[in-house]
């Protein structure tokens, strides 16, 4: 693909289906976070693209040291590849579902992911569009769960901080509550399918998945809830 420092590449499955895979020059950290993400994403009702786990076979890196180096042999994460796909800017935001958008805000903001900016002067949105349908489709959670994440850069880069309200209504908080809490069942049985040969990459794999737990769980603390207002 063109864009994208992880250097993410096209594929066809043996399912017949093509995907976006991302792996090795991503980081083991960076693919464990884009499964995580996706599977809860798509539980908290985001429009995430379809993701598997696939398999690199050693023949199709064998005649090319780039594809050895970026992907690399072994499990590898996978996004469904979507056509017709355009990178949302400033002005197209406009056109698209506010709903999707505040939502999206909200999780972004859960997960700690200060990596979808965009403001009139421009930005790194890591959002697109159907251009066909004007569908809203989220991607990219490699650089969430940022421990150097700042509520108020948040509240004024992010792509969909405009069409937040200035301060979040008791409905709305007991909607979100619910769907983290729904988001969340899924928890031990996503860590369970985390490929091994992501986790021996990883130094203290239970030590760095009970930290991303807790940044999840900080929703239950009425903190959490300051930060949207």
């Amino acid at each position: 693909m063109k864009q994208g420092a992880t250097a993410p590449y096209l594929c066809t499955a043996d399912n017949q289906k093509k995907y976006v895979i991302k792996r090795q020059r991503a980081g083991f950290e960076g693919c464990i976070k884009e499964l995580l993400l996706a599977k809860l994403g798509q539980s908290f009702g985001l429009p995430i693209p379809d993701c598997q786990l696939v398999y690199i076979d050693q023949t199709l890196l064998e005649y090319n040291d780039k594809y050895k180096s970026e992907i690399g042999e072994g499990t590898a994460f996978a996004s469904e590849f979507i056509i017709d796909l355009q990178e949302v800017n400033y002005r197209k935001l406009e056109s698209l579902s506010l709903s999707v958008l505040r939502d999206l805000y909200v999780f972004d903001y859960w997960v700690r992911n200060a990596d979808r900016n965009l403001t009139e002067h421009g930005g790194n949105p890591n959002l697109f569009y159907k251009q066909s349908s004007l569908d809203v489709i989220v991607l990219d959670h490699n650089l969430a769960f940022d421990n150097e994440f700042i509520e108020k850069d948040h509240q004024q880069l992010h792509a969909c901080s405009r069409f937040w309200s200035a301060q979040i209504d008791f409905e709305s908080q007991q909607r979100y509550q619910e769907k983290m809490t729904n988001a969340l069942q899924c928890w031990d049985d996503l860590i369970g399918k985390i490929p091994c040969d992501w986790k021996v990459e990883i130094s203290d794999f239970d030590g760095f998945t009970s930290q991303l737990k807790l940044i999840l769980n900080r929703y239950t603390t009425n903190l959490f809830w300051e930060g949207l207002e």
